[in-house]
């Protein structure tokens, strides 16, 4: 993984799976977990700015081949999607 904040902690195995998550999510989330912040509180309730940066790390983590991009659509438990667009191409 070319991210540095990516490989900083992996997640425990099953933990994406147990949330229904999906692991690119997942790994995000422990990348930015901290002791003020677990990863259970970030998955139950982030912050817009926690949002944000997930959102980014994942279109990093597609970017660098790291996970594939599986038409968009990360799952975020079994309610919530984290949905990526295609960058628009200037013609």
């Amino acid at each position: 993984m070319g991210n540095g904040i990516c490989s900083r902690v992996p997640p425990p195995v099953g933990w994406s799976a147990n949330r229904q998550t999906h692991p690119a999510i997942a790994q995000a989330i422990f990348a930015l977990s901290s002791d003020e912040r677990t990863p259970e509180a970030i998955w139950e309730a982030p912050t817009p700015e926690e949002w944000r940066k997930i959102s980014e790390l994942v279109v990093e983590y597609v970017d660098d081949g790291d996970f594939a991009c599986d038409n968009g659509k990360f799952a975020w438990g079994p309610f919530e999607t984290l949905r990526l667009w295609p960058a628009r191409r200037e013609d």
